[in-house]
């Protein structure tokens, strides 16, 4: 009886070699709620992701990643960032200045999670620069911007 050997085909490892090896640092996320058309939003589920470049609400906090090389820094990869889509809800209270809604309504706002990193390193002086560009070009009135502790990232960057 003949024996017969397959060889599969090599891998994209194979071709190039072992991968790089599994790196950890410690990192901090910043997570932006950022609010953009219901339209953009629609778009994206159905998977154009380009119409986020076109939102003009969310192309002022791609800019900000984009000219601020110390957010999203993977070494060969920059500017990351990853978007949930969702929707917040909230009453508008009396004093609000809302730019959408009017006092005293509850409204639901199409809206991504936008979350980048940070190295933990980073001086308290740079940080509050980062977060105050953010919360500057935010179009609500009471940004939600979350910074987590430091946390370790895992990656092969």
């Amino acid at each position: 009886m003949a024996t017969t050997t397959i060889t599969p085909e090599p891998t994209a490892q194979d071709r190039e070699g072992a991968p790089a090896p599994v790196r950890r640092r410690t990192v901090r996320t910043i997570k932006v709620y950022w609010p953009v058309a219901t339209a953009t939003l629609t778009a994206c589920a159905k998977g154009d992701l380009d119409a986020l470049r076109a939102d003009e609400s969310f192309a002022a906090l791609l800019r900000i990643v984009e000219t601020s090389p110390e957010l999203g820094d993977f070494g060969v990869y920059g500017d990351v960032f990853e978007v949930s889509l969702g929707a917040e809800g909230f009453s508008v209270r009396p004093g609000a200045r809302p730019s959408l809604g009017s006092v005293g309504g509850r409204f639901l706002s199409a809206t991504l999670a936008v979350t980048t990193y940070v190295d933990a390193a980073t001086d308290d002086d740079t940080l509050a620069r980062l977060l105050d560009r953010l919360a500057d070009a935010h179009p609500w009135e009471v940004p939600v911007i979350e910074l987590s502790a430091p946390l370790d990232l895992v990656s092969r960057a």
